[in-house]
């Protein structure tokens, strides 16, 4: 079926090509019967190879081309129009070998000397080279200067189509090459393209730097003649005369330079495939370059011209500088790695294009060119690798971008000081201009949005143009068909600029974070960088090489930008830059760029010091030195500028006070704009997204979030989140009603900040928390002044603290120990938030879930409830209320988790004294009740002990007799638990010489029972308060309890509870009692007293009756097991003493007690001194009888009772 169709067509051409040759035929039979004849002969020779299918028609090619060469020759319209289209049928038929090319050629090469036929000669030219690779050699470089020459003629039409020829062949030479390299990499096996490769190796590139007409001998045929055309390109380029186009007498500089350009953007494989185009790339076209850039670089606007001694062809022309600067674009961006050393001699005089003293054309044209560099992270790379990081080559990415920085910088000199040029605008301001109809640098009018621009100290420059985010968009570049200099906009340079060091940090952050890392300056959060060590070099040196550069640019862009939308790309730019900059822990820039970005928050001149960084300011400056350093004079004269508020002001507040300014200096009412807000927004994204990269640098960010959260107003409040104040008076803040709602966005941006804190390694933690520390340690040396402070650190540090309760290991004692110092600061309002981020922290600890759970975690139960305790070193009354008030409520909340928490809770109680207030003792006590009744069964056993003391301190405090009495009621109870639970303590308790004091006498006594000598030790104590209730209160419950409960002890405990306890009272209760006052009580009020107890006298005598009774009941009840005791007699003895002493007591009450203690023990039984209880009785008997009837009737009783014991 192919073969049908392909012979079918075959025989549909022979019957046009008889067509043609007999119209031919026709057409010269008057006039030229030779030429019919030759076309008769072609015409059956086309017949006979119809009729043969045998033949082809190529066999026959001459004999039909020869009758076509004679009519050309002719040079008549109309029969030279015949025979061209004869030939370009043979020609698409590809039919013309090399042989009847070169006829071919010859042909046309004469009609376009005799100017016949111009158009139609171009196209069968076209025709011929692209049908097939036939023609080559000699004829090919005649058939491409037969195109040449027609570029270079008169008529439009010709010259237009000629030069879209030479374009498309000049390519088809080199597609030629590509093919048959195609085909070559093809056929050959392996080891003939390794020997195809040593012989590449093998070249002389000696020969090669020796001009010739004849292409090196290693080459194939097609890049043969590449080679040779190309040669002459840069020959003719260069005013020098071709050695392979013979017959090109003229040619201009700016088609030549456009061919280079498009064979070396088009075909960038045949230069890197084959060392020989490689040799022409290095040795012509690099030094042609260099040799075209000479009159630009030397020719500058801001010298006279009658001194600039320059010829015309000297002077820099747009059109050759604009393709020049095209080819150096496509060399930079396609073949570096070809040509790293001559790439850096062209970036270097790219880079003096910038020069304030260029004009703009030239400077324009530089920053596309740089701008298309700029959206490449990979050529970025290989020059910060090949130049920046060589020890001593010249730091070419480094002054790329501080040439930038310096160029913007010059934008902005005030346009009086520009130096005009000779094309108007295009002086080396930049266009610099004040539209005629602004306000506040805006251009303002009916119906008119202001565009966006950057304003700055008077001068206006608009963003004119909008460029997609990583890519280049020429203007100037594109304009080959100005022969003019074009008139550059006001703007345009800024906006390039603009765009240019947007795409740098572009291109860093993704040589940093791969290609495929989003370039969004939020997405910092989830990014991992863990490059190898030479990456790291390199990311080192390309972050090193830039920042000065773009921190001078973008700080002035920044300040000077009008529009919101061109802001938030600039400070997306900063964020990403500060962040690269911290992941390669490279201080000085990362905290450079924080600052601009604080900076920015804050209204101008606004007195901070911690961001004026003299020397950070001093290195980016030295770095762009060639920028505009102001004059004092222009300062002044631009006064207006700065003051002026360009942007709209949404609040005005106060300033807060800093430790370097002046107690009782003042700065003025403190103004915010819509941008302050938006760099604000900013700046907390770069909290958010970057924290973790941010180091040291975290006292600068939140320095300055402190100060914006003051001038708007923004108070604490619970949990550490910010609020707006509840009325003006307190904030002293005028806020717009558009900022108002914004308010509670950008407090919950402030919160989302510390919340994202908990994705922060413990290391940037610890930045955090160290800055948040520091940051409040200076509103505390604040506030020592009596300056009021700022409660933002505080604040930020309990909200930090509780989003990172899951690791509280890590951040609970610098975060707690730093609260606990602020709550014994002088300031009122500084404690009162100390000591609530201490007790919501704590809390907040405590409900927390953690893992292991905190029930079975003694080691994290002490260190969450430390800081608490802790609290109570505190002597501020507010700071203990709050204490034991979070205390109360903790007990409510999760006292049945903190088993191993008791110690800490119960010496919190304790910790009260007679300084403290009745309010706060009231206060413990409930926590103590509570405790009591709630919890001794979950507490464990060693906490019994200070539970009892915990009781008798409350007892013995003075503040409140009812909390004293109801203490000892609490004891009564803890003694009651102990009964009722005795099984269980007696099997859990253990001897523990640091919970139970030591009771000599009784060396192996059993723990239980030193549990109850704690209670009754402490009973004992309480019965000689100085308070006579407390006493009586305390003396019942002793004796009540002993009495109730002393079964429980051993034997050998209860000589303890003689000597250790009974007896000490006795004798304590003895001596006060003979010491105590005879003077009445003044008790205050109206209460009225008794005269039985009018005197401390007589409430003691209360009390050793009371005691003296208990321990005799004690005697006679418990004798059984007393008597067992080794040291009975004495005891029993020593008893005797005190009741003798007593019943010979001045006071009667304190006398009818002891004859009622002798009666009773009298009547108790077996005495171990029988003669010593008889004497004592008569004793009594002869030394009481003056005393009232009582007596003799207590006397008459103890008589009786000595009778029955003598029986």
């Amino acid at each position: 079926m192919t073969t049908t169709t392909s012979d079918g067509k075959a025989a549909k051409m022979l019957d046009a090509l008889q067509s043609d040759l007999r119209a031919l035929c026709m057409e010269t039979k008057k006039r030229y019967p030779h030429i019919k004849d030759s076309c008769e002969e072609a015409i059956i020779k086309v017949r006979g190879a119809s009729m043969n299918p045998q033949s082809s028609l190529s066999q026959i090619t001459s004999q039909v081309l020869y009758p076509l060469v004679q009519a050309a020759e002719t040079k008549d319209p109309k029969i030279v129009k015949l025979s061209l289209s004869l030939m370009q049928r043979l020609i698409v038929a590809d039919v013309v070998d090399a042989n009847s090319g070169e006829h071919v050629v010859e042909t046309l090469w004469m009609l376009m000397e005799a100017g016949i036929e111009e158009l139609k000669v171009l196209q069968t030219v076209t025709l011929l080279l692209t049908t097939s690779a036939a023609t080559q050699g000699p004829t090919l470089a005649k058939a491409l200067v037969l195109c040449f020459r027609l570029h270079f003629t008169k008529d439009a039409t010709v010259v237009n189509t000629a030069s879209a020829t030479v374009r498309q062949l000049v390519s088809v030479v080199f597609e030629r090459v590509v093919a048959e390299d195609a085909k070559y990499y093809m056929e050959e096996s392996g080891l003939n393209a390794g020997e195809e490769e040593g012989d590449d190796q093998n070249i002389n590139l000696e020969e090669l730097k020796v001009l010739s007409a004849n292409s090196p001998k290693t080459l194939r045929p097609a890049a043969a003649d590449a080679y040779l055309m190309f040669q002459d390109l840069v020959q003719l380029v260069n005013a020098d005369q071709p050695l392979w186009l013979l017959g090109l007498t003229e040619m201009t500089r700016t088609f030549g330079l456009e061919l280079l350009e498009s064979v070396l953007t088009t075909f960038p494989t045949v230069f890197y495939n084959h060392p020989e185009f490689n040799f022409l790339l290095k040795d012509r076209v690099c030094a042609l370059v260099i040799k075209l850039f000479s009159p630009n670089i030397k020719y500058r606007t801001s010298v006279p011209a009658s001194m600039q001694q320059a010829t015309p062809l000297d002077k820099p022309y747009f059109p050759i500088a604009m393709r020049l600067l095209r080819v150096v674009s496509v060399l930079i961006q396609k073949y570096y790695p070809l040509l790293v050393t001559q790439c850096e001699i062209f970036l270097s005089l790219m880079v003096k294009f910038l020069d304030g003293d260029r004009p703009m054309w030239q400077r324009g044209l530089a920053l596309e060119v740089l701008h298309k560099l700029a959206t490449q992270p990979n050529l970025l790379q290989s020059f910060c690798t090949n130049y920046d990081m060589k020890p001593h080559s010249t730091k070419i990415f480094q002054d790329i971008v501080n040439s930038l920085g310096a160029f913007v910088q010059s934008l902005f000199i005030s346009p009086q000081s520009s130096v005009a040029s000779q094309h108007g605008n295009n002086s080396p301001g930049g266009g610099q201009g004040q539209s005629p109809a602004l306000l506040a640098g805006m251009p303002v009018g009916p119906g008119v949005s202001p565009q966006p621009a950057f304003f700055y100290r008077g001068v206006y420059l608009p963003l004119c143009i909008s460029i997609p985010t990583g890519q280049a968009k020429s203007s100037y570049l594109e304009m080959l068909d100005k022969l003019e200099p074009p008139m550059i906009p006001d703007g345009y340079g800024v906006s390039v600029a603009y765009y240019c060091l947007l795409d740098i940090i572009r291109s860093i952050h993704l040589v940093m974070m791969g290609p495929n890392a989003p370039t969004e300056a939020h997405s910092g959060m989830n990014e991992q960088y863990d490059p190898s060590e030479e990456d790291r070099k390199i990311h080192e040196q390309l972050v090193n090489s830039a920042w000065c550069g773009l921190l001078a640019a973008l700080t002035i862009l920044l300040e000077a930008c009008t529009d919101e939308a061109a802001t938030e790309n600039i400070l997306k730019a900063i964020q990403t830059f500060a962040s690269l900059a911290g992941k390669l822990e490279l201080t000085t820039p990362r905290d450079a760029f924080i600052t601009a970005l604080c900076k920015s928050c804050l209204p101008p001149h606004y007195t901070l010091t911690v961001l004026n960084n003299a020397s950070v300011a001093a290195a980016a400056s030295s770095s762009v030195s060639r920028g505009h350093q102001r004059s004092p004079s222009a300062e002044s004269q631009h006064q207006y500028y700065d003051s002026e508020v360009r942007h709209q002001v949404v609040a005005v507040g106060t300033a807060l006070a800093t430790p370097s300014l002046p107690v009782g200096a003042q700065q003025g009412p403190v103004m915010l704009t819509n941008k302050n807000l938006q760099c604000m927004r900013a700046t907390l994204s770069m909290a958010h997204c970057h924290g973790g990269v941010l180091g040291a640098a975290w006292h600068l960010l939140l320095t300055t979030l402190q100060h914006l959260v003051w001038i708007l107003g923004l108070k604490p409040s619970t949990g550490g989140s910010l609020k707006a104040g509840r009325s003006t008076a307190e904030t002293n803040a005028v806020i717009t009603t558009a900022v108002i709602a914004d308010l509670p966005v950008l407090s919950s941006m402030l919160s989302r900040l510390f919340e994202s804190s908990q994705h922060l390694n413990d290391v940037a933690l610890h930045h955090l928390i160290d800055a948040l520390c520091q940051l409040s340690r200076e509103s505390m040396e604040l506030a020592y002044t009596n300056r009021e402070p700022s409660l933002f650190a505080v604040a930020k540090l309990l909200e930090t603290g509780v989003v990172n309760l899951g690791r509280v290991e890590v951040l609970w004692r610098p975060v707690t120990n730093h609260l606990l110092d602020v709550c014994q600061h002088p300031h009122v309002r500084m404690r009162e938030w100390g000591v609530e981020a201490v007790t919501y922290l704590v809390k907040a600890a405590l409900t927390h879930k953690h893992s292991p759970p905190l029930k079975d975690n003694q080691k994290l139960q002490t260190l969450l409830l430390s800081p608490l305790s802790e609290v109570s070193l505190v002597g501020h009354p507010d700071v203990r209320q709050k204490q034991l008030e979070s205390l109360l409520h903790i007990l409510h909340s999760c006292g049945e988790l903190l088993h191993h928490g008791w110690p800490l809770i119960l010496n919190i109680i304790g910790a009260i004294n007679d300084n403290h207030s009745e309010h706060l003792v009231r206060l413990a006590f409930q926590c103590l009740q509570l405790v009591v009744t709630d919890f001794l069964p979950l507490m464990p056993w060693s906490c019994l002990p200070l539970t009892v003391d915990t009781a008798a301190k409350f007892g013995s405090q003075t503040q409140e007799l009812n909390i004293s009495l109801t203490a000892v009621g609490l004891m009564w109870n803890i003694s009651d638990y102990f009964y009722q639970n005795q099984e269980k303590l007696r099997v859990s308790l253990t001897s523990d010489n640091q919970v139970f004091p030591d009771f000599p006498g009784v060396p192996n006594m059993p723990p239980f029972d030193k549990l109850w000598m704690c209670l009754y030790a402490r009973l004992g104590d309480l019965c000689v308060d100085s308070r006579p209730a407390v006493r009586k209160s305390a003396g019942q419950t002793l004796f009540s309890t002993i009495a109730a409960h002393g079964a429980l002890l051993h034997n050998q405990t209860w000589q303890a509870v003689l000597w250790q306890v009974l007896f000490p009272l006795l004798d304590k209760v003895r001596q006060l009692s003979d010491s105590a006052s005879t003077d009445k009580v003044d008790q205050g009020g109206n209460i009225l007293i008794h005269h039985s107890r009018n005197t401390q006298q007589k409430q003691w005598a209360e009390t050793q009756v009371l005691t003296l009774s208990g321990v005799a009941r004690v005697f006679s009840t418990k004798q059984k097991i007393l008597q067992g005791l080794g040291d009975f007699p004495r005891a029993w003895a020593l008893l005797l003493d005190f009741i003798h002493t007593a019943a010979l007591s001045k006071s009667n009450e304190v006398s009818l007690a002891a004859l009622k203690s002798l009666q009773e023990m009298l009547q108790a039984g077996q005495s171990p001194n029988p003669a010593r209880l008889r004497r004592l009785a008569l004793t009594c008997t002869l030394t009481l009888p003056s005393r009232s009837g009582r007596f003799h009737c207590q006397l008459e009783h103890c008589l009786e009772g000595l009778a029955h014991h003598r029986q």
